[in-house]
């Protein structure tokens, strides 16, 4: 029994160590493998983001288009202020040389030579400083370009003699007629700032409107990304928790080794293979056997 028993041990040892090492590198193959897998599945989900990042949307051309008229209008709106600016500023030397006519007659009525003079030299320095136009629509021709060639049709004191009635006569009548020609010219002027004014907010308005277009688009095709990301994320973790279940069935055969190198222990009287049977231990047996007529064997009374 002795000899047996060691025997016995001696295997029972044997299996165990055996479950052990079968479970430990059973655990480190699936190990490397769940490693391997997870790499090459994060993989693909990384060429899947990139791929859904990078590939053109259905609203693509959309944004094309619109980012097109915006750059557009924005080229329209750029031309429109330059062109306010220089009606302004023609404005304001036109408003200026109007000051220096008015000068010129007060000058003509006083006969003082020396301050028309003067004055028209101002007058003639504003004339230089108006700015050439190019009539394109959708402004009026402001006629500066042809006030600058012919210039205002004054000549200076001695030409007139401002000390005769004639000659007062004959220059008054000249700054007359560049009053006139200014009076005409500035509501060209006045008309085509306020017109610049008008296509300038229409066109920013457009502007606006168009960005706030695109930038609902941007939006919606980031959510749309980020959906897709969300989506493709979740169905490589599905699928990495799947593979980490079918590894994990390799460890049945370690548990099996594992209770063949721990089976129950042997019975050491008929009362063990009761108890294992009917569930009495052997101890309350032989304590019944002690105390008198054994329970089993009540029967033969």
């Amino acid at each position: 029994m002795t000899t047996s028993i060691t025997g016995l041990t001696t295997t029972s040892n044997a299996l165990t160590t055996l479950a052990q090492v079968y479970s430990s590198n059973a655990q480190l193959t699936t190990q490397e493998q769940l490693d391997i897998i997870d790499g090459q599945l994060k993989a693909q989900l990384k060429t899947q983001i990139a791929a859904v990042q990078t590939t053109d949307a259905p609203d693509n051309a959309l944004q094309t288009s619109t980012q097109a008229d915006i750059t557009r209008l924005k080229k329209q709106l750029s031309a429109i202020d330059t062109a306010q600016a220089r009606f302004s500023a023609n404005s304001t030397v036109l408003s200026d040389i109007s000051t220096q006519l008015a000068a010129l007659q007060t000058a003509i009525t006083a006969g003082d030579s020396a301050s028309f003079d003067k004055t028209l030299g101002v007058a003639n320095t504003d004339l230089g400083n108006l700015l050439i136009i190019s009539p394109t629509a959708p402004f009026q021709p402001d006629r500066i370009l042809g006030l600058k060639g012919t210039g205002l049709g004054i000549k200076n004191s001695a030409s007139y003699d401002l000390s005769t009635p004639a000659g007062q006569a004959a220059a008054a009548a000249d700054v007359g007629n560049a009053q006139n020609l200014i009076n005409q010219i500035f509501p060209a002027t006045t008309s085509n700032i306020l017109l610049a004014g008008d296509v300038a907010t229409a066109l920013g308005t457009q502007i606006n409107s168009l960005n706030a277009t695109l930038q609902q688009l941007q939006n919606t095709s980031q959510l749309q990304v980020a959906a897709e990301t969300a989506r493709l994320t979740q169905l490589e973790q599905n699928q990495e928790h799947l593979v980490q279940l079918n590894l994990g069935n390799t460890t049945l055969l370690s548990d099996a080794i594992g209770a063949a190198a721990n089976p129950p222990p042997l019975p050491n009287s008929p009362f063990d293979v009761v108890s294992q049977a009917v569930g009495a231990t052997a101890a309350t047996a032989n304590a019944a056997l002690n105390s008198g007529t054994p329970a089993i064997l009540s029967l033969l009374v």
